[in-house]
């Protein structure tokens, strides 16, 4: 039976979003910190550039390092007790264990989640991203992402203890959702396409995103 996580104990932050989506900007807006003071929030695009450069590796083999290294990361911070955070596009179940892990190891699970209103913005975002030397993303792989992501969200978050969810179109993100433990607050109405995407993964989230107050 998973330990029951208690609020001044360990947490794991999952920061996500579809690609451009400015996640970094938006978990700045929502309180991601401890009694012990900041978190380690892990980006793996700034992890890869940094290997690429400081090891001489080219991209693809710089981002297998990262990818390797921040599995390891996690799995030994959940191990040992530690808070952490990792930013991620979300399209792939592949956290739903390490979130089975830290709820095993008493740890509260916090996702941030942020949007965009449509994928041709998240595609112009990456594009004005990577013309001031930011990481690109073919735009084919920048549009199937969100759609991942999308379902996965419903997984996430039914699993989180807490859920902040922002849209991010404008100047600044908005915050559309909140959920702490079994309370939940809905500012506006998600998009549609988020709430049939996660439905699809999880048949239960529409029931329970429409029983919001």
């Amino acid at each position: 039976m998973a330990s029951q996580p208690s609020s001044d104990g360990p947490a794991l932050w999952i920061i996500a979003g579809p690609n451009g989506s400015g996640k970094s900007s938006a978990y700045g807006l929502a309180a991601v910190n401890e009694p012990a003071g900041s978190i380690w929030i892990i980006n793996p695009d700034l992890l890869t550039a940094r290997i690429a450069d400081q090891e001489k590796l080219d991209g693809a083999v710089a981002n297998l390092e990262a990818v390797q290294r921040i599995e390891a990361w996690l799995y030994a911070s959940i191990e040992t007790h530690q808070t952490i955070g990792v930013e991620t596009v979300l399209s792939t179940p592949k956290y739903r264990t390490l979130v089975e892990r830290a709820r095993a190891r008493g740890f509260s699970v916090n996702l941030i989640y942020v949007y965009l209103s449509s994928a041709d913005l998240n595609v112009q975002r990456v594009r004005t991203r990577a013309r001031k030397g930011g990481h690109d993303v073919p735009e084919d792989k920048i549009r199937t992402r969100r759609l991942r992501s999308f379902k996965e969200f419903g997984w996430f978050f039914n699993n989180a203890d807490r859920v902040d969810v922002y849209d991010n179109s404008g100047a600044t993100p908005r915050r559309v959702l909140a959920k702490r433990g079994q309370t939940m607050v809905l500012y506006e109405r998600l998009p549609e396409e988020l709430i049939a995407a996660a439905e699809a993964e999880d048949p239960g989230f529409r029931s329970l995103y429409d029983g919001v107050d």
